[in-house]
C-alpha cells in the first residue's frame, strides 16, 4: 500500500517563495505542476529571467530549487559546481572520464596527483559542508558526481506549516552561506592553485582571446582590441552603445611588459541614458572623445552623477577586502584604478589574477550603482 499524496496549499507554497525571497534577496518563482517529476508535490526555483547581465554574475545558487515528494521530503538542492572532466581536460589536459567516480572520497587521493585543483576543490567543500552542518543543525550532502552540487532534506511527516516554514528556512540559509563560502574560497584560492598546477601552455594569440573572454565573462560588457605586440596589449569598451547599461568596472585593460593595468569606466557616467549623455561626461573629465557631442533628443543637460568621496572609500575598502587586491580612486578624474605585475606569472598565472582584478572592479561598479541612487 502506498502513501498517499500530501495536500499542500498554494497558499503555503507561496509563503516558501516569499521566504526564500526574504532569506536570499533574490527572486523565485512556483514551478508548475507540467513540469513536476511525478514524485514532486510542489516546487519553488530561482527564477534566473529576473536576472541582468550584471546581476547573474554575483548570483548565489545555493538555494536553487525547493520542493517536497510525495514521501513527505522537503530537500533544498544547488545547481551544479561544473562538470569535472571539462575540468580535468581544460586545467590539465587529461582525458581521464572520472563520470561519477569521486562519489566515493576514497577515489579522492587516487586523482590528487593528476588533477590537484580539483581535490582541492572537492576538499574544501567538503570542509565547508561539515562546518555548516554543525552550524545551522542541517544535513547538507556534497555529491560529487561528475557534475557537483549541494543538497539538504529533512521529512516534514506531522510537522505544521509553521513547523516546516522554519526547517525550510534554517536549511535555505545553511544552503546559502555553503555557496556563498564555496565561491569565496574558489574566486581566491582555488583560481590560484589552478593557476599554479595547470599543465596547459599558451600562446600569445590564444593568451589575448581568454584576456577578452575574462573581461566579457566577469562583466558582461564588450570590448574591442585597441593594440596587441608581441608583447603589449591594449583592450577597451566597445563604445558604439552597446555597453550604456552594462557593468563598466573595467573600462580599459592594458598590459605591457612585466605589468597589467586595468581601469574602470568614469563613475559619474553610471547612470548615463544615452551616448550623448555619455560622451558629454567623458569630454566633461578631459576624455578625448571621437564623436560630436549635439543636444538634440537630450531631455535636459546632464552631467554626470555626483558621488562623495566617502562613498567611493567605503566601497574601495570592502572591495580590497574581499577580493585581496588594491584599487585606488585617481585624483583627476573618479575611476577605479588597479594593477599587478607580471614578471613571475606564466600565462594561467595572470589570466588568474586578471579574473580576481576584474571580478573586483566589476563588483566595486555593482556596490557604487547599489549605494548611489539615480535621481533623475
Amino acid at each position: 500500500m502506498t502513501d498517499a499524496t500530501p495536500i499542500v496549499s498554494d497558499e503555503f507554497v507561496r509563503k516558501v517563495k516569499e521566504l526564500l525571497e526574504r532569506v536570499t534577496g533574490q527572486p523565485y518563482g512556483i514551478a508548475q505542476k507540467i513540469r513536476f517529476h511525478e514524485s514532486t508535490v510542489w516546487s519553488v526555483y530561482l527564477d534566473e529571467e529576473k536576472f541582468n547581465i550584471e546581476e547573474s554574475l554575483s548570483l548565489n545558487e545555493g538555494a536553487r530549487w525547493v520542493a517536497q515528494d510525495v514521501k513527505g521530503n522537503i530537500c533544498v538542492t544547488s545547481w551544479h559546481f561544473y562538470d569535472v572532466d571539462e575540468v580535468v581536460s581544460n586545467e590539465y589536459g587529461l582525458d581521464l572520464q572520472i563520470y561519477d567516480k569521486l562519489l566515493k572520497r576514497s577515489n579522492w587521493e587516487k586523482y590528487r596527483k593528476k588533477a590537484p585543483g580539483l581535490i582541492a576543490e572537492l576538499e574544501t567543500a567538503q570542509k565547508i559542508v561539515e562546518d555548516m552542518n554543525q552550524k545551522y543543525g542541517a544535513n547538507i550532502k556534497l555529491w560529487a558526481e561528475q557534475k557537483p552540487f549541494l543538497e539538504t532534506c529533512f521529512n516534514a511527516k506531522g510537522l505544521s506549516e509553521d513547523e516546516k516554514l522554519q526547517k525550510i528556512e534554517r536549511h535555505a540559509r545553511a544552503m546559502f552561506e555553503t555557496w556563498g563560502a564555496w565561491r569565496e574560497w574558489a574566486t581566491k584560492v582555488g583560481m590560484e592553485i589552478y593557476a599554479k598546477t595547470t599543465k596547459m601552455r599558451l600562446g600569445w594569440n590564444e593568451y589575448v582571446t581568454k584576456v577578452l573572454s575574462h573581461l566579457r565573462d566577469f562583466t558582461g560588457a564588450k570590448y574591442v582590441l585597441k593594440n596587441k605586440g608581441k608583447t603589449a596589449l591594449v583592450a577597451e569598451l566597445d563604445q558604439s552603445g552597446a555597453n550604456i547599461f552594462s557593468n563598466r568596472g573595467v573600462g580599459s585593460f592594458r598590459e605591457t611588459k612585466g605589468r597589467i593595468v586595468m581601469m574602470s569606466d568614469i563613475i559619474g557616467a553610471i547612470y548615463a541614458r544615452s551616448m550623448e549623455e555619455y560622451w558629454r561626461i567623458q569630454k566633461r573629465w578631459g576624455t578625448k572623445v571621437a564623436r560630436v557631442i549635439t543636444d538634440q533628443g537630450a531631455e535636459e543637460p546632464y552631467n554626470g552623477v555626483v558621488i562623495s568621496p566617502e562613498i567611493l572609500e567605503e566601497v574601495v575598502k570592502q572591495v580590497e577586502e574581499r577580493f585581496d587586491v588594491k584599487i585606488k580612486i585617481r585624483k583627476d578624474r573618479p575611476v577605479f584604478v588597479t594593477s599587478f605585475n607580471t614578471d613571475k606569472l606564466r600565462p594561467y598565472g595572470k589570466l588568474y589574477e586578471i579574473e580576481r582584478h576584474t571580478r573586483a572592479l566589476a563588483e566595486a561598479w555593482s556596490r557604487i550603482k547599489e549605494k548611489v541612487p539615480n535621481w533623475r
